[in-house]
């Protein structure tokens, strides 16, 4: 399923997306444009069985920043110091570390395939070159290899071929990429577009304009690049034919009855090779978020009903949305995003709440911080109404 987690929208692009809107004296909450993240197709998430993890020491009450759920019981996270593994729902977590490493966190980019196969990128001195490791045993062995740049936004369609979008440095609404590829689990890449116009064969096929927040690539040719633009009624979607050499803005309209309002737009998410759902944001005096949905592979997309959002969201599977409205509700759709509900959880997550994520309609988890700074990690099988201390 399209729908990976973690670092998969850059650090440096996402600040200056908020900072870029928020020049356009926008009524923006710093949390509205976060959310679950980037993917990879649904068969391939599930590609691997549940590697051993009896040799990884148990880290107990981990401070986890960074969560990446696979399914109910495998998923992988970052803390300040480590990259963790869990095999039971988040209830232990596993120390899988790289040798040697010992800063983590916010600074990593990451991209996790399966329970076994994952690939953290680790920025060296002034933020560049960066230092990219893999493992293909759920963290107990990693290779390292050389990375030109300290970030990226990776995503890996099987544990051979992956794609990299680089930030190249952004400015006055306008931010350089790069877009590399690799047909060896990462240990080499090939550049196959640049967009920066002081660099020889640099094409504007994908524009220097807009802050980029997303990609994902359905298959080897086809993929999207989504982000946002300081435009009225302008969704920033580019799209790929040839495998990222040449790239299209695809036209999306407004939802109906809205107008006058600028909008940003996060990673395509698919599921399977037709369904997919594309999340954006909409900034007026009410923001609100609104999901377009593709049946056909993403050439063409139809918006839903618009939510009130002041928060991150969780798209759990073609049908099943979760928003976080800013206050103490969830509002939540079982019929993608035709309809939706509110649910009240057991837990405050009007303050603090950091991310969540739910890998289908019923189990989720809940990062919070507390008034210490501390990370909290809460899990629900009900839907978002129950939820547990995991890590308190």
């Amino acid at each position: 399923m399209i729908s990976k987690k973690g670092l998969r929208i850059s650090i440096a692009s996402s600040i200056l997306l908020l900072a870029a809107l928020a020049g356009c004296n926008l009524p923006l909450n710093p949390l509205a444009s976060s959310g679950v993240g980037q993917a990879t197709p649904e068969p391939q998430q599930a590609a691997s069985a549940t590697p051993t993890l009896a040799s990884l020491p148990v880290v107990p009450a981990p401070d986890l920043q960074v969560l990446d759920m696979l399914d109910g019981q495998d998923g992988w996270g970052l803390s300040d110091s480590a990259v963790l593994r869990t095999a039971d729902g988040g209830a232990t977590w596993q120390n899988a570390t790289p040798s040697g490493v010992t800063a983590v966190g916010l600074q990593a980019s990451s991209f996790f395939l399966n329970a076994s196969t994952g690939w953290v990128l680790l920025p060296g001195p002034d933020y560049s070159p960066g230092t990219l490791y893999h493992t293909t045993d759920g963290g107990a062995d990693w290779t390292a290899s050389s990375f030109p740049y300290g970030g990226a936004l990776l995503q890996f369609r099987d544990p051979a071929d992956g794609t990299a979008l680089i930030p190249l440095g952004a400015g006055a609404g306008s931010e350089a990429v790069a877009v590399e590829g690799t047909a060896d689990a990462g240990a080499t890449w090939t550049q196959v577009f640049i967009n920066d116009p002081t660099v020889t064969g640099s094409s504007a096929s994908l524009p220097l304009g807009g802050q980029k927040s997303g990609l994902t690539f359905l298959d080897a040719s086809r993929g999207w690049v989504a982000g946002a633009e300081p435009m009225d009624d302008f969704i920033y979607l580019f799209a790929t034919r040839d495998g990222g050499h040449t790239w299209a803005h695809q036209e999306l309209g407004m939802p109906s009855g809205i107008s006058g309002v600028q909008a940003a737009a996060e990673a395509v998410q698919f599921f399977g090779d037709r369904d997919g759902v594309l999340p954006v944001s909409l900034f007026s005096d009410s923001p609100a978020m609104v999901f377009y949905l593709s049946h056909d592979g993403g050439n063409t997309w139809t918006p839903t009903t618009p939510v009130s959002t002041s928060g991150h969201y969780a798209i759990a599977s073609a049908s099943d949305f979760f928003v976080w409205d800013g206050g103490p509700s969830l509002q939540v759709s079982h019929d993608s995003g035709a309809s939706w509900s509110s649910v009240s959880p057991n837990i405050s997550v009007k303050e603090g709440l950091v991310s969540f994520q739910f890998v289908n309609a019923a189990t989720g988890w809940a990062l919070i911080t507390g008034a210490g700074g501390a990370y909290s990690l809460y899990k629900t099988a009900d839907g978002g109404t129950t939820w547990i201390a995991l890590i308190p």
